[in-house]
């Protein structure tokens, strides 16, 4: 997708009117995503075995009913299930089909688990603060299945009293996936599918939108500590004058130590400091080449300060390696079909005001446009 034909759409009010409105605004599109995801989740019986199918209905009821996401969900994010509610209602979708959507790391790790091949490799962040008197800078190129593409949607939540606006790219009918606020928080997340998963833990895409209604760094790593993860993720919480990491599972939060005078990090998908390690750490550890090629690609050429914005680009566009690419494309070699393409690139500057620099699509590819907040 070109940037210039993201769709941009403004969510304000109660979360039920909030999701009420995603729903009948972007109803052709959450329809697409739908019936796209569906296809795609029961295409993975088949591979390996053409004859064999899987009834995707039953499998997502199987999926809701032996995890405990939901009573997760209500504990620590009930506003959220407000307004998945009313995307549901909004799109005219079952409940069960846009719930389930919220959950494509946690569907993932339970498809290993179901002996399903699901992919493990995706997504390349980074984190940049060079000295007190630079601007600071974070982000990520987001990967996802090749599905996803022409359905990216950029998400304006609207202020409140008690929260910031943020802006969040996803795709239609998924409630976030990675963001900025006004505040200057921004938060990037990369599936650590080796650690240890909960199956009563709250789901990534409500860690994101949790962390992104808070006004400070110090807010967002409390939260992460406080409650239980569902998946294993890294996230790279950042700001103007700070940069957190923190490899998460269902028993531990692990910091990892930056240099206080040159905070700079970079991740991908295995992990660095974080020895949690749940049963499918074999199988992900196996597909571990690509995630420690785009890893040494982006450390590499980002190695020293000063940083620039094109700098930034330049590194998030890269293709050192043919084969594990930080840009993916949508028809590249050796790559799983299914996950290998970048949906989206973002840059979050921490300058006077924070500001979003988004690529809809492999940033190889795809030019930035600038988002910037109302206020």
């Amino acid at each position: 997708m070109k940037t210039a034909e993201l769709p941009v759409l403004t969510l304000q009010g109660s979360p039920r009117d909030r999701g009420f409105c995603y729903g009948q605004h972007q109803q052709q599109r959450i329809t697409q995503t739908v019936n796209a995801w569906l296809s795609n989740l029961g295409s993975f019986a088949g591979i390996g075995d053409k004859k064999a199918t899987l009834n995707t209905d039953s499998y997502i009821k199987q999926f809701l009913t032996g995890t405990q996401y939901l009573n997760a969900i209500r504990l620590w994010a009930p506003e959220l299930l407000e307004e998945i509610k009313g995307i549901a209602e909004g799109s005219g979708q079952l409940l069960d089909h846009i719930l389930a959507l919220q959950l494509m790391d946690e569907e993932w790790l339970y498809g290993l688990s179901q002996h399903l091949p699901r992919p493990t490799s995706k997504c390349t962040a980074f984190g940049l603060q060079s000295s007190p008197e630079s601007i600071s800078y974070a982000g990520q190129n987001m990967d996802v299945p090749a599905w996803v593409e022409g359905k990216q949607l950029l998400l304006r939540i609207a202020a409140t009293d008690e929260t910031p606006e943020a802006l969040v790219f996803t795709m239609a009918g998924n409630i976030g996936l990675k963001g900025l606020n006004a505040a200057g928080i921004g938060i990037t997340c990369n599936t650590l599918a080796q650690l240890k998963p909960a199956t009563d833990g709250l789901p990534v895409a409500f860690i994101v939108r949790q962390v992104l209604s808070m006004a400070t760094i110090d807010q967002a790593e409390k939260f992460l500590h406080a409650i239980k993860h569902a998946s294993g993720q890294n996230y790279i919480l950042s700001s103007a004058n700070d940069i957190r990491c923190f490899e998460c599972s269902a028993e531990a939060v692990v910091q990892l130590a930056l240099e206080e005078t040159s905070k700079t990090v970079f991740h991908t998908n295995h992990p660095l400091v974080s020895n949690s390690l749940g049963p499918q750490a074999p199988l992900c550890h196996s597909r571990q080449a690509n995630s420690e090629a785009r890893l040494n690609s982006i450390s590499a050429r980002l190695v020293s300060a000063p940083y620039s914005l094109e700098k930034i680009k330049s590194a998030l566009a890269a293709q050192d390696d043919p084969d594990n690419p930080v840009s993916r494309a949508l028809a590249e070699k050796n790559q799983d079909a299914s996950i290998g393409y970048t949906a989206a690139s973002s840059i979050y500057e921490f300058a006077d005001k924070p500001r979003l620099h988004l690529a809809a699509g492999p940033p190889s590819e795809v030019a930035y446009q600038v988002f910037e907040f109302t206020q």
